[in-house]
């Protein structure tokens, strides 16, 4: 009795799980003709990305539809599991037009629009595509917009709007506005001014989450941020670029895989942090503010990747985090790191294991400092070739 007792809840148990390579539901994403009040089928597609993850479960696959198509949204991905997104091309964007009228003249052939202010105190404009951020990141000792009468053509600033009712902790002034001034100097036809802050976003708990083939840009934060315990993360064919602060970021207790990356543009073009462990291959790393590749934490390797130093920031900074250096360890496998400046490229590791194989630096200054380094076959060269 016991053993066909057991026989039949076994059976069940088998029964109610998914079984390997059983697919689940496929859902579809169209802004264009798409509607959330729909059924998320292919030819009554959702409106929004958020509307179809909401509605997903455990093996369902996802479908960003039309191909190549610009998304203005978010995703947020929130206890989920086993779960593919492909994203066939499609690019999150952060910002919104602006409109051509309803601005004021503010003299010296500047003009002016009201708006909201935004999240963080953090503004990015696009001129024609363009993305201008005036030098600004999310540094406490970051630059200050300068005075509008000071700006040149094509720049702009950001002029916050004091509200008298809502007075600080002391009662003496404005706790923070809820509104400003974009002042533009030039043209003001085809503003892209961004207000969303990540373009795709996990917390809590995720696991087994695939994303394929999509872009995030011009975004208040990253293009990709991963927080929480989500482990299990593979990326593929993604970039994250023009944000205020990283293209890809992990954090937490985060894993993730990344393959065929491209991050450029960002204050740092990827920065992993915490107690997190990301993996990079076929990736490249360039054009950014602060630096290149930054990673601060655990675990780390990159594998067949580019980080090409264009600007003067940092091209690689990595090593633990407080006193953790017996945890922290990078892995570089022929991995690329060139400087294209005049110049040399920083690169820096200041504590914890790092190892290298097959590794090429080009018109690099290579300082390792407190790391146990573990080397074969890499080679440095003082000039670009």
């Amino acid at each position: 009795m016991f053993r066909r007792a057991l026989s039949i809840l076994s059976f069940l148990i088998v029964a109610g799980s998914s079984p390997p390579g059983v697919r689940g539901a496929e859902w579809f994403v169209d802004p264009q003709v798409g509607d959330d009040k729909s059924t998320g089928a292919r030819k009554a597609p959702f409106a929004t990305a958020q509307k179809a993850v909401n509605a997903a479960k455990p093996g369902d696959t996802i479908q960003l539809l039309p191909k190549g198509a610009l998304y203005r949204q978010s995703i947020l991905l929130r206890g989920k599991s086993d779960l593919v997104i492909e994203g066939n091309g499609v690019t999150l964007d952060g910002s919104d037009p602006l409109p051509e009228d309803g601005w004021e003249a503010a003299g010296n052939g500047l003009r002016r629009l009201r708006l909201p202010q935004t999240m963080w105190n953090r503004h990015l404009l696009a001129f024609a595509g363009r993305v201008e951020r005036m030098g600004r990141t999310q540094s406490s000792n970051s630059a200050e917009f300068p005075e509008p009468q000071d700006l040149k053509e094509g720049q702009f600033c950001f002029v916050n709007d004091p509200d008298p009712e809502a007075p600080d902790a002391k009662g003496t002034g404005s706790r923070r506005a809820k509104f400003g001034w974009l002042h533009v100097s030039g043209d003001v036809r085809d503003l892209e001014w961004t207000v969303r802050p990540n373009g795709l976003a996990t917390a809590g708990t995720n696991s087994n989450i695939v994303v394929r083939n999509l872009n995030a840009r011009r975004f208040l934060n990253d293009g990709f941020n991963i927080h929480g315990h989500s482990t299990g993360l593979k990326f593929e064919n993604v970039t994250g670029y023009d944000c205020f602060d990283e293209g890809f970021s992990a954090h937490d207790t985060c894993e993730a895989e990344i393959r065929k990356g491209g991050f450029w543009g960002n204050e740092n073009a990827i920065a992993d942090v915490n107690d997190c462990v990301t993996h990079y291959r076929d990736c490249e790393f360039r054009d950014s503010v602060s630096a290149d590749v930054l990673l601060i934490g655990r675990t780390h390797s990159l594998t067949d990747c580019r980080i090409i130093n264009t600007t003067p920031a940092t091209a690689l900074s990595a090593g633990p985090r407080g006193d953790n250096a017996a945890v922290f360890e990078l892995s570089l496998t022929r991995v690329i790191v060139e400087g294209k400046r005049p110049e040399k490229a920083r690169f820096r590791v200041n504590g914890g294991v790092l190892k290298m194989t097959d590794c090429a630096l080009r018109h690099v200054d290579f300082n390792p400092s407190g790391a146990r380094l573990l080397q074969n076959g890499t080679r440095r060269q003082s000039k670009t070739r």
